[in-house]
């Protein structure tokens, strides 16, 4: 970002997360700066538009498509009036409207006599708005995520992305995709307008000052005297419109993909990093695009098998006496895969399941049991596929069951044939003899099942601490001293290095007692003292989080020891040492 705060910081992590970002407290100061530049120039154009609606507003006719027409008044009627006096259902479902041909925001004024559509969501052109309303959500979590300069944020074929440059080549991860989402949600459920304001380029070049790529747009491609920005929540950004009404329109949202680009595709430019997402009016339309990912093109044999995977936020609505801790929640995150495969590949598709399995859960150290599922009295689809899948599932189970420290079984994983959805769909492939009327059969996989759940046994499993090798607080350094903590910081780095999740604590109101204290309630595995000794020698005074001290040792054999017991596993790192 290039901000007063550059939005350089990260947020912090939440609490046992995968790494994923948070969002930025403070936020970055251009977020403000450029707001109160908008909010004066706001009130202006308001009382502008005031004094036009008294002064200049006239009876006009507006028609509509079936040649209806309906009386209004310039500068005060809005599309939105003329649909809610149509029913408020029509209202309601209307995304954008067009006047005399032309996309028009709902809430702006007509200025004279014209015809108009309303446009729902079924419509091409509405969906481009929709997308292009998600896009600026989206840019809006992403301005308070990341605080970088937003650059482009354009509707595709199928969603939105966005672009946003960050300083010190700083990069996106799929982990920030949750903070994400649950900050779009956030945004919606505060049903934002969507404001359009018309401002001089000059006055635009100084709202914009902190992002360079905003300034060469306006100088690069705006040649009007004015242009206009949209502004919804804290977001404000360059952009024609029109958009939906407010925030609260956009119903189901999922970021999906992200890539890095070039501004305007240029490989001697700045490196961008890109969002994508994809948003619809009703939930069930989201879950449908994501089974249709398969079908947006014609599908070949040698295509087959097709995996996809996504760590996806699901939600039930459980009864809040059947709700305990993290083992069953309300809002969970699933590691689901879906796998389109030919009738022949099946069993060898959930052998290969069966396989990642195995090797999480003995990463782990779960055992587990495995159930067969067969099918119900009142299955869907063709007896015969039926037939020939529980042949196949004879061998391998699909209902899989881990056992917890105290002998509790929980379903975590679960591997599961679906003959109805690519009926359901019409998906089918081209067979090597060429026929195309073959279907595919999908298999659903969750390795982890809930990840919160999974969360949950693996810490009472290990008592509440993590063993070295799955641990996400491996090394403290603690410098006895002000004198030590430039060795300390260096230390820290050359453990990170070697792959050891390590921090330092150089606060200054501590007392070296009572660092050593917060690290070992913090359970860092190892807690590594430095002082004027350690420093002259190049050494590490090593204790656990236990407090069993096992003395002093060169940093390069810590290193190297640690390494070793990280990657063979071992249970008890902190007394083998």
């Amino acid at each position: 970002g290039s901000g007063k705060d550059g939005g350089k910081k990260k947020g912090n992590n939440a609490a046992g997360d995968s790494g994923g970002r948070a969002e930025l407290s403070p936020q970055p100061q251009y977020i403000e700066e450029r707001l109160t530049l908008y909010t004066k120039l706001k009130a202006e154009h308001d009382a502008l538009m005031a004094e036009r609606a008294a002064k200049d507003s006239k009876p006009i006719k507006v028609t509509l498509p079936d040649g209806k027409v309906v009386e209004a008044e310039s500068w005060k009627t809005t599309p939105y009036k003329v649909a809610c006096g149509i029913s408020q259902g029509l209202a309601d479902n209307t995304v954008i409207a067009k006047v005399n041909n032309s996309v028009w925001d709902l809430d702006r004024p007509l200025e004279e006599d014209c015809s108009l559509q309303l446009l729902k969501f079924d419509d091409e052109e509405a969906q481009a708005v929709y997308w292009h309303s998600s896009a600026h959500i989206m840019g809006e979590a992403m301005e308070r995520v990341y605080g970088g300069c937003l650059c482009y944020g354009p509707p595709i074929e199928n969603g939105f992305y966005y672009d946003m440059f960050l300083e010190n080549n700083e990069g996106v991860s799929s982990n920030d995709f949750p903070c994400l989402e649950s900050l779009c949600k956030k945004i919606i459920k505060e049903k934002q307008p969507f404001e359009r304001l018309e401002i001089k380029k000059e006055t635009l070049l100084e709202m914009f000052k902190y992002n360079k790529f905003k300034c060469r747009i306006l100088n690069e491609k705006v040649t009007t005297p004015t242009t206009t920005v949209y502004r919804c929540g804290p977001l404000i950004d360059l952009c024609r419109g029109p958009h939906v009404r407010h925030t609260g329109k956009i119903k189901a949202l999922k970021i999906h993909k992200n890539s890095s680009t070039y501004w305007e595709g240029k490989a001697d430019m700045e490196t961008l990093q890109r969002i994508y997402g994809i948003s619809f009016p009703d939930p069930k339309m989201l879950k449908d695009w994501e089974n249709l990912m398969f079908d947006h093109r014609p599908r070949s044999w040698r295509e087959l098998p097709l995996r996809m995977a996504d760590f996806g936020v699901l939600h039930r609505n459980e009864l809040s006496g059947a709700l305990t801790g993290l083992t069953r929640v309300r809002r969970f995150q699933q590691d689901d895969a879906h796998i389109f495969c030919s009738m022949d590949q099946i069993e060898s598709e959930i052998k290969g399941c069966l396989d990642f399995l195995r090797t999480v859960y003995d990463v782990f150290g779960f055992t587990f049991k495995l159930n067969l599922s067969t099918r119900p009295e009142k299955f869907l689809g063709d007896p015969e596929v039926w037939d020939q899948a529980e042949k196949v599932f004879k061998r391998p189970l699909i209902d899989i069951q881990i056992k917890d420290a105290i002998g509790r079984y929980h379903q975590c994983a679960t591997i599961q044939l679906d003959f109805q959805l690519p009926i359901r769909f019409n998906l089918t492939f081209v067979s090597h003899d060429g026929d195309d009327k073959k279907r595919p059969v999908i298999i659903h996989r969750a390795i982890l099942g809930s990840v919160e759940r999974m969360i949950a046994i693996l810490t009472e499993n290990y008592g509440g601490k993590w063993p070295l090798w799955l641990s996400p607080r491996q090394v403290m350094v603690v410098p006895v001293g002000p004198t030590c903590e430039e060795y300390a910081e260096k230390v820290k780095q050359e453990f990170h290095s070697s792959g050891l999740m390590t921090d330092v604590d150089l606060d200054p109101g501590c007392t070296l007692n009572k660092k050593i204290r917060n690290a070992q309630l913090a359970q860092y595995n190892f807690i590594l003292v430095v002082g004027e000794k350690e420093k002259t020698s190049n050494t590490v005074n090593v204790r656990t989080r236990d407090n069993k001290v096992h003395g002093e040792h060169s940093v390069e054999e810590c290193i190297k020891r640690l390494k070793q017991l990280k990657t063979s596993r071992c249970r008890n790192a902190e007394e083998e040492f």
